[in-house]
């Protein structure tokens, strides 16, 4: 049984420096990642945090990745930071599993490419759990961590240049 009622965010933006600095392509994919993160997203607000829906803000900075929350009306719910020290190396694993995956020229039965497709999920779900752990007062749940991690993989590198950047979607 759940302590607290579960919450959505109705809006997710992403900095206005990103953004503009961000290619049409980029954009694209920042927008689908999003737009799945609003439709399907699900999060356990913390005692006195509120039901949402939420607004939400992701700014890349000096060293983080900062996730402001705030109120249908804009008032601040919490401000979390994700470092990057600890998030770069996940991104960093998850982007040459992909690369390499892109390399293989075998059939999708291959077992080399099941093995990536393997290490890929297992990086996805340990930089899940790290959203997690970090958010704080508006815990994602698994899903919805992974589809966080999705994102910001997409903001930290050039995904649209990757053959097999599209994750599976997560279905529990």
């Amino acid at each position: 049984m759940r302590a607290m009622p579960l919450a959505t965010l109705e809006e997710l933006r992403i900095d206005e420096a990103t953004w503009e600095g961000g290619s049409p392509e980029r954009r694209h994919e920042w927008r689908l990642a999003i737009q799945e993160i609003v439709q399907e997203g699900v999060f356990e607000p913390a005692r006195g945090v509120g039901d949402g829906p939420f607004r939400a803000q992701v700014q890349l900075g000096s060293g983080t990745i900062a996730i402001d929350l705030r109120t249908h009306d804009l008032k601040p719910v919490t401000a979390s930071e994700i470092p990057l020290a600890r998030l770069e190396p996940l991104v960093d694993e998850y982007v040459r599993t992909i690369v390499e995956m892109s390399k293989l020229g075998v059939s999708t039965n291959s077992p080399r490419l099941e093995a990536l497709d393997i290490a890929k999920r297992l990086t996805h779900d340990e930089a899940g759990e790290l959203i997690i752990a970090s958010l704080g007062l508006l815990r994602p749940d698994h899903a919805t961590a992974r589809r966080l991690f999705t994102l910001l993989v997409t903001l930290l590198h050039d995904t649209t240049r990757l053959a097999a950047a599209i994750p599976h979607p997560v279905r529990y």
